[in-house]
């Protein structure tokens, strides 16, 4: 995984890199959309910036954790018939 710098906004997060994923290329530099602030730019994938990561926010990822655990066992239950109905065999 490599830590990526946004140019626009500054923010910083981690990018598995996939071979195909992104087809436009200029050397070790890939265009990819930022996920913080929605606009395209060019990232280098063979760099890794040393800087914190700062998307997503920690408090968005401890409030997705918090969800889960919530429900009681009949709603849990009940959100797995649902999911398991639009699954494909």
């Amino acid at each position: 995984m490599a830590r990526l710098k946004c140019k626009k906004c500054g923010n910083v997060f981690e990018k598995s890199y996939m071979p195909f994923d992104s087809m436009v290329r200029l050397g070790p530099l890939r265009l990819y959309k930022c996920p913080a602030c929605g606009k395209r730019s060019f990232f280098n994938l063979m760099s890794s910036v040393k800087d914190p990561i700062t998307w997503p926010q920690q408090e968005k990822i401890q409030e997705e954790q918090t969800v889960g655990p919530q429900l009681t066992e009949e709603e849990q239950e009940r959100k797995r018939i649902e999911e398991s109905k639009y699954e494909k065999a």
